[in-house]
């Protein structure tokens, strides 16, 4: 009787191995293979999709061969499922910028997800995406999420997932849509809505972008101003780093908990650094808009605060608009020497971290040095910007390039290829 009992619960339960099977599913897919291909010369892709769908138990022999054709370790395939420690270690890698790294296991955890955490999952890829320069991909991810955590009631959650899908919907030119849910979320914090300081740092700094980009600095700086407050009090990066690494160290040893306990204490303190980051931000945005309102002598400070930050934490891509902006208050004072040795450094830095914003703005200084100063090069600067521009955006950003070309153009009598120009920057 009990040999019957066994043999029947068997037959109720023809998948032998439900976590192998998904991992190995999506590292393929991950991988870009086929079953076939994963199968090389040794399997069959039918044993691949049995393995895949639970219905076999792979042998050690088949998880070291079939590892090795994805670029894994085996203990990644076969390793106890930990869904906290996996959502953690997700969340860990996206705060300390390994932003690939947290893309990856973000969508290995979707496999399995249902519901609000599924919702927290895509906020988290969301973010990860956007923060590659993929808003189209991040888009789907973050509008989701935000359905999702609003219907449930996390408003705090629901709000993290908006700022990223108005951060998408910036980066794709939606500026109306972004503005509208970034104001939104704004009136949630102010009304009461729990949320950590940097956060509210970082929705005032991305609104003083879109008001400042539209012309209205004295809305920014009183977004800006209110923001300057809140960036007091920053937490080390370099403690967040041992502690993440301590956690990782516990996990491997076994000792989950403790793991848990190391990286929920690193996280925030992942979350500070940006923090900081959102504060040299912020200076440089002041001082950009401090200039805008010929106040010379703040920018320069401003600047020279924000340059003091990134150089501190060694962020290029940042710098890279810092140096852009002491290029504009040279500009502004006349100092064109200075102008050409910070628009240098700029490009520099903007090339080397693929910052195509900065890149951009660089030349756009640049070329009205050379313009204010007579040289010749000016109109093969104002082209480098505009064939940048036409590939990448922003289209505002283009349209403005574009008329400053086009008088450059009709100041030499020039005025049908200036027409030219001035009807692209009517269509951008």
């Amino acid at each position: 009787m009990p040999r019957t009992t066994r043999t029947r619960a068997a037959t109720k339960r023809p998948r032998v191995d439900t976590a192998v099977g998904p991992r190995l599913r999506a590292a393929r897919k991950r991988a870009g293979l086929t079953q076939r291909q994963l199968a090389g010369d040794r399997y069959t892709p039918a044993y691949i999709s049995a393995l895949e769908v639970g219905l076999v138990r792979p042998s050690w022999a088949a998880l070291t061969f079939l590892s090795a054709q994805l670029g894994l370790a085996v203990h990644d395939l076969v390793r106890e499922a930990r869904p906290g420690w996996d959502r953690l270690t997700a969340d860990l890698h996206l705060a300390a910028g390994d932003l690939q790294v947290a893309v990856d296991k973000y969508t290995d955890l979707l496999e399995a997800a249902a519901g609000a955490d599924a919702a927290l999952i895509r906020r988290g890829r969301a973010e990860g995406l956007a923060r590659l320069g993929r808003a189209r991909d991040a888009l789907p991810d973050a509008a989701a999420a935000y359905e999702a955590l609003t219907r449930a009631g996390q408003s705090s959650d629901a709000a993290y997932a908006g700022y990223w899908l108005a951060y998408a919907h910036h980066q794709l030119d939606n500026t109306a849509e972004a503005r509208a849910l970034l104001h939104q979320i704004l009136a949630e914090v102010r009304a009461g809505l729990k949320v950590q300081a940097d956060f509210k740092l970082r929705i005032l700094v991305a609104l003083a972008i879109l008001e400042s980009w539209d012309g209205h600095d004295d809305r920014a700086l009183t977004l800006l101003e209110e923001g300057r407050a809140l960036t007091d009090e920053m937490d080390d990066l370099r403690r967040a780093v041992f502690l993440f690494q301590l956690a990782s160290s516990y996990s491997e040893t076994g000792d989950h908990e403790a793991a848990l306990r190391a990286g929920t204490a690193a996280l925030p303190l992942f979350e500070a650094a940006s923090a900081e980051r959102d504060a040299t931000s912020l200076r440089n945005t002041l001082a950009l808009t401090y200039l805008r309102l010929g106040n010379t002598a703040r920018a320069t400070e401003l600047a020279a605060e924000a340059r003091e930050l990134s150089a501190r934490s060694s962020d290029q891509a940042l710098l890279a608009h810092v140096a852009e902006t002491e290029a504009q208050i040279a500009l502004a004072k006349g100092d064109h020497a200075a102008v050409r040795e910070r628009i240098a450094e700029a490009l520099d830095l903007a090339r080397a971290t693929d910052n195509t914003h900065a890149q951009s703005s660089a030349l756009l200084t640049l070329a009205r040095s050379q313009r204010q100063t007579k040289d010749r090069a000016a109109e093969a600067t104002f082209s480098q910007a505009v064939e940048l521009l036409r590939k990448v955006g922003p289209r505002p950003r283009l349209a403005e390039v574009l008329r400053e070309w086009a008088e450059l153009l009709v100041s030499q009598k020039r005025h049908a290829e200036a027409v030219d120009l001035l009807q692209e920057a009517l269509g951008a």
